[in-house]
């Protein structure tokens, strides 16, 4: 038996040991920052778009493999890449105001956030008909070097009337 003992003793020892180190509590405070955050980068994304500042914008997506953004329940885009594209084919002289309403922010865990809003969306070019929709948004936003990015995004808007 002292054996046996011997063994589960080790074998607790060695669980107890590869255990996840226990993480600082996610305080309030850190879940408001997260939130200030994610705000701050909707606001750039709206900002940028309005001011046609496609470089600008184009950094705001994370590179990461995961990336993904769909529309309309359709996968759009699989990389930042591709976004990165698609925004230098936008004219020049095109501009992109949104607004957003009902915004919520959820804070769900250092260094990552989900925004839900419903926004309305016009496109401005000098000289050539605008369209304009609306719908919701939906992002999650996760901090890396550089700065806080959108990995995953859904956009679904409303039939026109």
């Amino acid at each position: 038996m002292p054996r046996l003992a011997s063994v589960a003793a080790l074998g607790a020892l060695l669980v107890a040991a590869c255990e996840a180190p226990e993480r600082p509590p996610f305080t309030a405070a850190h879940a408001a920052a997260v939130r200030d955050s994610a705000q701050a980068t909707l606001d750039a994304f709206g900002r940028y778009s309005a001011a046609g500042q496609w470089d600008s914008l184009a950094r705001l997506y994370a590179g990461d493999a995961t990336f993904r953004w769909l529309e309309q329940g359709v996968m759009q885009y699989r990389s930042a890449a591709q976004i990165r594209q698609a925004l230098a084919r936008v004219p020049p002289t095109t501009r992109i105001e949104t607004t957003y309403r009902d915004t919520e922010i959820v804070a769900l865990a250092p260094g990552v956030a989900a925004i839900a809003t419903a926004f309305h969306t016009r496109f401005v070019d000098e000289g050539r008909p605008g369209a304009e929709f609306g719908g919701v948004l939906n992002l999650t936003l996760v901090h890396r070097e550089g700065g806080w990015r959108i990995l995953m995004g859904h956009s679904s808007s409303r039939p026109q009337r």
